[in-house]
């Protein structure tokens, strides 16, 4: 259902196959580099890789790794063609990259894919400081917005859903990717094509609000447990006192 109202979605904005154009394939193919100031896709995905400085400050490359049914800032980027997705899906080789792509750019968040098939994501190695950049970072937030709709748009639909809950996750109840919370709500679920797919976050949203709550009261109660055995050992220690001199008197 979910992939019949996207195809209806792309009829009703006039999204035609225009044949003539074949960058983004041609790219994938490592045929050409991506404009401006790019490389080839081989070059990107073993040169690029752990340089957080070139991935940050470069604006032009996310565009052409991660295509999608949109033009987009890059005017020297094209809007991918369904012959496109096609002859990309085809060949195991280009689709492998894509995937490539999504590792790359996971590493730069902080993040890695535990499993392929299940697209498990997990904390990397270097989460503590890329987490605290991503968290403050609202362009990349722009980005993870188009290489979602990319892995839908590629063949890797599957790959969304555990990015999306690993974020939530993040959000609300570890508290390192809080600013992150408001696209993931107000964006990036919508981009699930699965409508089994969005109600399971938004459960999965509900009940970690849910734990998050039960923990805050929790610990309030703790503490206020604690205030109070503090304020009772106090006044012991005090009377203690008073009987004391009473005594001595």
């Amino acid at each position: 259902m979910a992939d019949l109202v996207w195809y209806i979605i792309c009829v009703f904005q006039k999204k035609k196959d225009d044949t003539t154009l074949d960058a983004n394939a041609r790219f994938y193919m490592n045929k050409i580099v991506c404009k401006p100031h790019g490389a080839l896709i081989e070059e990107i995905l073993k040169n690029w890789y752990g340089d957080y400085r070139r991935l940050e400050s470069h604006h032009g490359y996310i565009q052409w790794l991660f295509p999608i049914r949109e033009n987009g800032l890059n005017r020297d980027a094209q809007e991918l063609q369904l012959h496109e997705i096609e002859k990309i899906c085809g060949n195991k080789t280009a689709h492998a990259r894509v995937l490539r792509a999504y590792k790359m750019m996971l590493d730069f968040y902080g993040m890695k894919l535990g499993d392929d098939e299940s697209g498990k994501i997990e904390r990397a190695n270097n989460s503590k400081d890329r987490f605290q950049h991503l968290n403050k970072s609202s362009h990349n937030h722009l980005r993870i917005t188009r290489i979602l709709k990319c892995l839908g748009e590629l063949g890797y639909e599957h790959l969304k859903k555990p990015f999306i809950e690993f974020i939530l996750h993040e959000a609300i109840v570890e508290g390192t990717l809080s600013n992150l919370l408001r696209s993931c709500c107000n964006y990036w679920i919508d981009i699930l094509r699965k409508d089994d797919d969005r109600e399971a976050v938004w459960k999965y949203y509900g009940f970690l609000n849910e734990v998050q709550t039960k923990y805050i009261s929790d610990e309030m109660h703790e503490g206020s447990m604690k205030i109070q055995d503090k304020s009772m050992s106090e006044q012991k220690t005090e009377q203690k006192k008073v009987s004391a001199k009473t005594k001595a008197k």
